[in-house]
């Protein structure tokens, strides 16, 4: 109680000085230069408009509320205040919110906000007014038609706190599921690209391989066929030479062929024993070649003379030139 008198002296010295709660306006209400419908309108609020509630007379009927750059009385059964992170009907939780109470004193209250006004002159007049009018405007007397529209408007503004956490939520999980498709995108096309940089790898190690074949291969070919041995290696074919230009090779008597052996005729110095019998028979004489001078040659395979007789085939007499 001390401390709420201490509030009261301290709105009275100093009107804006009272502690203001967000509020909002739950339908198109008139803001009045006092707690009352009959003092002068100051300005009109919108429905849905925020405000800052300093306080409520006792009883709570009417609230001093602020609205851009006015300053006025609102009836308590067109606003909202804001109770623990949510916007609530006023007249169903004033006995919950514990709404700061708001003195009117008129001289004061006109004498700061407004100065300059056109009733500012008639302040005696006005005075008067609520000095007969005090009793009824601090009775709560609720509209049905302004409590459905302020509870209606708790309502709505209790579903819409309802479904932006719900909205809240559901954005955070879409982030989540969006953060996770990012990830597991990012790391299939980091897959991708390890692979096709693999294979591409290999295409080029297997590339420079068969490059590396084509040019080693007449290498390792000249190679191998040296390493072969001598046993092994092809036959070449004997060159070809000129007859003239063929060399003698005397040929050693191991190497010479062997002259199969020919019996010869028995040849004894006493008288022969049917030496017809034991002479081989002569061959068959060539015909004679004819020679330069008109006569015929002896054949070169004519058999030789046995016994110092004439030569066989040939006429007796002739001789070798």
């Amino acid at each position: 109680m001390k401390l709420k008198g201490i509030l009261i002296a301290a709105s009275l010295l100093v009107p804006g000085a009272a502690l203001a709660a967000p509020g909002i306006v739950t339908a198109s209400v008139g803001l009045r230069a006092g707690p009352g419908p009959g003092f002068p309108m100051v300005d009109r609020i919108p429905a849905g408009a925020r405000v800052n509630i300093h306080g409520c007379l006792k009883g709570n009927a009417w609230c001093d509320v602020s609205w851009t750059d006015d300053r006025g009385w609102v009836s308590s059964q067109y606003l909202e205040y804001l109770y623990r992170n949510r916007y609530v009907y006023l007249p169903d939780y004033v006995d919950e919110i514990d709404v700061p109470v708001a003195p009117f004193v008129l001289s004061s209250y006109w004498s700061s906000y407004y100065p300059g006004r056109p009733w500012y002159n008639r302040r005696a007049y006005w005075n008067d007014y609520w000095s007969s009018h005090q009793s009824t405007a601090t009775r709560l007397t609720i509209d049905p038609r302004a409590a459905r529209i302020g509870r209606a408007a708790a309502a709505r503004d209790a579903t819409i706190a309802v479904r932006g956490d719900a909205a809240k939520r559901d954005a955070a999980a879409v982030a989540g599921r969006t953060r996770a498709g990012v990830s597991e995108r990012l790391t299939r096309e980091q897959t991708i690209d390890r692979a096709r940089g693999a294979r591409e790898a290999r295409g080029r190690a297997l590339d420079a391989q068969a490059r590396m074949t084509r040019e080693n291969g007449p290498a390792r070919a000249a190679a191998r066929v040296q390493q072969q041995p001598i046993a092994h290696a092809r036959p070449q074919p004997p060159a070809m030479v000129r007859s003239h230009e063929a060399p003698r090779i005397s040929a050693s008597p191991a190497a010479r062929p062997a002259t199969p052996h020919v019996a010869q005729p028995s040849v004894s110095h006493g008288p022969p024993m049917n030496a017809h019998a034991q002479m081989p028979a002569p061959r068959a004489a060539a015909p004679a070649m004819p020679h330069a001078g008109g006569g015929t040659a002896p054949h070169g395979n004519a058999a030789p003379r046995v016994g110092g007789g004439p030569p066989a085939g040939g006429p007796p007499g002739h001789q070798k030139h």
